[in-house]
């Protein structure tokens, strides 16, 4: 920046002149450079000292960074921990305009991840009755995204959907969770350290397959446990049977008209469509994967390789 102005300006105008500069530096994100000349009140700055400290700002806009590319928008804005969870324990990750789950969820007594976790696997009790299938609960427990723990299962979609509302959160819609998905490496094996839990005998701790992670920072999103979504759909019931009876004794014997059942109903229950659950379990080998998909299990349908992860 060449030397600008020739007139003599009052202290007043020097102030605004530099007031101006420096607040469209910061408003860029940056911080004003230091200039070499400073005014008191009741002086008359030179044109030469303006100048110099203009040319002063402008070295510092000069030396701005090139905007951010595409990659280190997302990696700022819309990844990491820019999403917090309820506590310390609980981990989510912005995928897109959401908040997600980073593992999948454990079932738990406290709301920080604490006291007693429920599931069928080593070290996990029971749901207590309390919590019954028909998510009907009068004790709360709560959805966790906690790393290096097993995965809760077992759990029906009602349960899975009260669980992640008591956690002030929500079960992902299926386009949700199919962009929370992406990217996660699907080679159709499992290395049994870092792939992805396809062809093993149980499931992993979450986050414990260091490679088993989406575009968006979501850990095991393939294999593992599979995952209920939101989503309900007609059932897969053939031939074609829409249904004129109730949901079932365990369901208040309500009326269930018109819709065609899924083939898996849970105890209790009849007629209930499907509810879809995604990403495949420990067992399915290729078969598991981020576009894996089972709609023929009852949202009343409960499974030891069932789970689900929240959003918010």
């Amino acid at each position: 920046m060449r030397r600008i102005f020739k007139k003599r300006f009052s202290m007043t105008e020097t102030i605004g002149f530099l007031v101006l500069s420096v607040l469209s530096v910061t408003t860029a994100g940056y911080a004003a450079t230091t200039v070499p000349n400073t005014f008191t009140t009741g002086t008359t700055a030179k044109a030469a000292e303006v100048n110099a400290n203009f040319s002063a700002l402008a070295t510092a806009i000069d030396s701005i960074p090139a905007p951010d590319t595409a990659n280190q928008v997302r990696d700022k804005f819309f990844t990491g921990t820019s999403c917090i969870g309820t506590s310390a324990n609980d981990v989510m990750v912005k995928v897109g305009p959401l908040c997600v789950d980073k593992y999948e969820a454990s079932v738990w007594s406290v709301f920080d991840g604490t006291g007693t976790a429920y599931g069928v696997f080593t070290g996990q009790t029971a749901y207590p009755g309390t919590f019954p299938a028909n998510g009907n609960w009068t004790t709360a427990v709560y959805a966790v995204s906690e790393p290096g723990v097993l995965p809760s299962t077992s759990v029906t979609w009602f349960q899975a959907q009260q669980a992640c509302a008591l956690s002030g959160k929500r079960l992902l819609t299926n386009a949700e969770w199919q962009m929370a998905a992406a990217g996660t490496p699907d080679p159709g094996t499992d290395n049994g350290t870092t792939d992805c839990v396809v062809s093993s005998a149980g499931p992993a701790n979450t986050g414990a397959r260091s490679s088993c992670v989406s575009n968006w920072g979501v850990n095991d999103m393939v294999g593992n446990v599979w995952e209920w979504v939101a989503d309900w759909m007609q059932g897969n019931t053939n031939p074609w049977a829409p249904s004129t009876g109730t949901a079932g004794a365990s369901y208040g014997a309500d009326w269930m008209y018109c819709t065609n059942p899924a083939t898996a109903q849970g105890a209790g229950s009849t007629n209930f469509p499907t509810a879809l659950i995604r990403g495949g379990y420990w067992g399915n080998d290729s078969d598991a994967g981020v576009f894996a998909l089972i709609a023929d299990n009852g949202p009343s349908h409960s499974s030891f390789n069932i789970g689900f992860r929240c959003a918010r």
